[in-house]
């Protein structure tokens, strides 16, 4: 799926209708179903639990908040990419970093939410 995005969004940067139906067709393969791995996979364990609490947890306006950012920051991924515009994914990327040191203090106890 990974693969999708990437493809995707240079499609979306070059406006390439050929990279586009590209993406598509790597989107239709990540759907086949495959065998499960047989390595264990501890970091990825790790999110799928994180994400099982977060849908367990109560629609509160913290929750409606981080949906509603994702929305408008996917959007904004989307349109930068379509515009073209480094700065504007670069900002991007600092705003997600930013929120990450935020989130990472939190765990630390350093900073209260």
């Amino acid at each position: 799926m990974v693969c999708f995005v990437v493809l995707f969004l240079a499609a979306l940067w070059l406006h390439s209708i050929i990279m586009f139906f590209a993406s598509a067709g790597v989107a239709v393969i990540s759907l086949c179903e495959l065998p499960d791995p047989v390595p264990p996979f501890k970091s990825i364990d790790l999110l799928i639990a994180k994400e099982r609490v977060w849908l367990r947890k109560p629609w509160n306006r913290k929750k409606w908040l981080q949906t509603f950012g994702f929305f408008v920051g996917t959007c904004y991924l989307f349109v930068s990419c379509w515009a073209g515009s480094t700065m504007a994914l670069l900002l991007f990327i600092g705003i997600c970093v930013n929120i990450g040191c935020v989130y990472s203090n939190k765990a630390m106890g350093v900073d209260d939410l």
